[in-house]
């Protein structure tokens, strides 16, 4: 790099331009993480002291938050930094552990998914079968972790800060943070092409099994609901004598769908909550794998797009931040126990 006035002001107003191009974004990251930390910290608190017994069935959200949270730490920092120092990416190792981190919580996030949908189908679709226990739940937890860290060592190797070079205004280099190899590389062809091989298995898995639970549910549902007014009509039938008779038959069917619903009513509320999790996920991830599979084909793609689709395409292509904050609210509304302690929570600070 020229180290004389001249070329360091020409290459901070070149960052300069890039940090207003990136504002809108920068504002967006803000935001969710405004959003995102403090409620991930209230899960963490909430489930971690208030809801520590109950149960396998919420074994994961505090794993999922801690994975969330450092997700976000990791990916806020690392696209805060390209957006506000975009050519004066400051420090190799930093480029390298940030990438690497944050492929970590990405594949983490995904494994941990998976298992997840094992277990709801364990629970919902074969009830009686042998179920996950705590000591299968932590190894599979190990398991998820230490693979992922495992699997996306490559990166360290490909990622890092490069030398780019300004061609508009003069002879200008800068340092940014992306692939230190041309994407045609065999190494990284395979180490991206196997990432897209485990992607997408984990998204047939984790959709596959999911479609099983909700037919399961609807089935489980309507056969409830059959059998109840199955109950009714015939205790109906019976009740010749008085209508006191008819009232007592409808207090006991009353009772019979109220201790259904305490019984299955709570596994199936996780099954959904974990359901609209794994597809927020899969949903946040998506845009994002389709640029990297564009960016590796086409590396001029993100300099021949108008400024209007430019904004887009930032969102969308970092719309992943989205699967670390959006948890704590699909808590708050599919379990009821963690809607209830919050509310105690803030009601003791009044």
């Amino acid at each position: 790099m020229n180290g004389t006035p001249t070329a360091l002001y020409s290459l901070e107003r070149w960052n300069d331009e890039f940090s207003e191009k990136y504002l809108a974004n920068t504002i967006l990251i803000v935001f969710g993480l405004l959003l995102g930390i403090p409620g991930n910290l209230l899960v963490i608190v909430i489930y971690s002291c208030r809801l520590i017994k109950e149960g396998t069935g919420r074994f994961f959200v505090l794993p999922l938050a801690y994975v969330d949270l450092t997700g976000l730490f990791i990916t806020g920092t690392l696209n805060l930094i390209r957006n506000t120092k975009h050519v004066i990416f400051p420090g190799n190792v930093t480029c390298k552990l940030l990438l690497y981190g944050s492929y970590v919580v990405g594949c983490s996030s995904l494994f941990l998914l998976n298992v997840i949908a094992v277990q709801r189908y364990q629970k919902i679709c074969r009830p009686f079968s042998r179920q996950m226990n705590m000591k299968y739940l932590r190894v599979s937890l190990i398991i998820c972790i230490a693979f992922s860290l495992l699997l996306n060592i490559p990166s360290l190797f490909y990622y890092g800060t490069a030398p780019v070079f300004d061609s508009y205004s003069g002879n200008v280099t800068g340092v940014m943070c992306q692939k230190v190899y041309p994407s045609s590389t065999v190494g990284l062809r395979a180490y991206q092409g196997a990432g897209a091989v485990i992607s997408t298995a984990n998204v047939i898995c984790i959709t596959t099994l999911y479609i099983l639970i909700a037919r399961t549910i609807f089935r489980t549902t309507r056969l409830r609901k059959t059998r109840q007014n199955d109950y009714v009509d015939e205790q109906q039938s019976s009740a010749f004598t008085s209508n006191t008779t008819v009232q007592d038959a409808q207090s006991e069917s009353d009772e019979v769908q109220a201790m259904s619903k305490s019984r299955k009513g709570s596994v199936q509320r996780l099954s959904i909550m974990f359901m609209v999790i794994s597809f927020t996920a899969i949903a946040s991830y998506f845009p994002s794998w389709i640029f990297i599979a564009i960016e590796t084909y086409k590396s001029n793609f993100w300099k021949e797009m108008s400024e209007p689709l430019f904004q887009i395409c930032v969102i969308l292509r970092r719309m992943y931040i989205l699967n670390h904050l959006s948890n704590p609210f699909i808590y708050g509304m599919y379990d009821f126990a963690f809607r209830q302690q919050i509310q105690r929570l803030f009601c003791s600070f009044k």
